[in-house]
């Protein structure tokens, strides 16, 4: 007999807002079901820069130090309002004043890594009690939840 597991909330979307809507309820205690379509992640360097704000969630949510660690930039190049000639990884490259203008007002600084990597971090973070359902058409989505009970 199949055991009928209920969730508070259903998550559709296991991108870099879905995944820390989860990560956030569930440090709140608030049980989840995440549905996403992809079962990897994307290779495709977008979404670059995370805000001071952004990495304030992260320290409260306790991987601001794995996201930091997660950077593909060398320590010390430019994170933000770069003009590089060539490429990022070249020598010829300026960077205007930019978010250390705002800094005293926040206590975490910036970031820069691709989302695949933000996203790592916090599927990682995704505490026990979730469940993930991959679905690839909005058909298939409907008959799962239908076939499912959900709290109120």
């Amino acid at each position: 007999m199949q055991q009928e597991k209920r969730h508070q909330v259903v998550i559709v979307g296991g991108g870099p807002v879905g995944v820390a809507l989860a990560v956030e309820l569930g440090l709140r205690g608030v049980t989840c079901a995440l549905v996403e379509s992809r079962t990897g992640l994307q290779q495709i360097p977008k979404g670059q820069n995370l805000t001071q704000r952004t990495l304030e969630h992260f320290y409260f949510w306790g991987v601001v130090d794995e996201m930091r660690a997660a950077r593909l930039m060398p320590s010390g190049y430019p994170i933000g309002e770069v003009t590089a000639y060539g490429n990022l990884m070249s020598e010829y490259w300026h960077a205007p004043p930019g978010r250390e203008i705002v800094r005293p007002y926040y206590f975490q600084d910036n970031e820069r890594l691709p989302q695949y990597r933000v996203e790592e971090v916090l599927r990682r973070k995704m505490r026990d009690g979730f469940s993930t359902h991959r679905c690839r058409r909005t058909r298939q989505l409907t008959r799962q939840m239908r076939a499912s009970t959900f709290a109120h």
